[in-house]
């Protein structure tokens, strides 16, 4: 079976984001410092600034993403690529069944992980933008990879060999401490701010994305774990 992907870069997304938001805001400056741009007229500024914006996120598309190809046979599994990252010139993979330790998907807000463990040490991995789902195979590839490896493990005598559902970062001991870190926040940050009152105000905008992705971490773990606790459940 093949499989068209589109593979995504968070860091490219990021960085390519964040160096036209800056650059745009730093041209805005300096328009208006040299008065091309008339000071104190914020809607002239949003409105300057919200193609600065459009652009940031609409630029990604092409410097943060990938199209590469997805094969799984009788061998094993291959990926070749269609067309690289920007700057990029990387050479196809191609592992076999009996070369594959473990395999995990991690789902997340954004960028989906598909990564696999070699009994060698060596690390398969790539990233998926969840804005590409219906736009490319990644889900079909997701369910009939799953589906070939319980085929590969059920046809397998020597149980030590199969190829096993790895742990996310959220089923880890570090991510449990994490999680754990995060309720102390969660819970710690509004004693101190009642215990120990000051007259300079808190960055309310701050502590709620701040609040926002802790949360987020905490449930992902309690997700994961208990998926994880249903698969092993389900071998007993």
């Amino acid at each position: 079976m093949t499989y068209k992907i589109i593979q995504s870069s968070p860091w490219l997304f990021i960085a390519t984001l964040l160096t036209v938001i800056f650059s745009g805001a730093a041209i805005l400056n300096f328009l208006s410092i040299y008065h091309i741009l008339p000071k104190g007229q914020p809607l002239i500024f949003i409105l300057c600034f919200a193609p600065i914006v459009g652009l940031a996120f609409y630029l990604p598309r092409y410097t943060a993403t990938a199209d590469i190809e997805i094969i799984i046979d009788n061998d094993g599994i291959k990926r070749k690529w269609l067309r690289q990252f920007i700057l990029h010139n990387r050479k196809d993979n191609e592992y076999k069944w009996t070369e594959i330790a473990d395999y995990v998907f991690q789902p997340d807000r954004q960028f989906d992980q598909f990564k696999l463990h070699l009994k060698d040490g060596t690390k398969f991995k790539f990233y998926h933008n969840n804005d590409h789902d219906s736009k490319d195979d990644f889900r079909n590839f997701l369910s009939n990879f799953v589906e070939r490896v319980e085929q590969i493990n059920n046809a397998d005598i020597d149980k030590r060999n199969d190829i096993k559902l790895g742990k996310t970062i959220y089923e880890t001991f570090g991510g449990l401490l994490l999680a754990l870190l995060a309720v102390i926040m969660i819970v710690g940050i509004p004693i101190m701010l009642l215990a120990f009152p000051t007259k300079k105000t808190p960055n309310y905008a701050m502590l709620g994305v701040a609040y926002i992705g802790a949360i987020y971490f905490v449930v992902q773990v309690y997700l994961h774990r208990k998926r994880r606790k249903t698969y092993e459940d389900s071998f007993k």
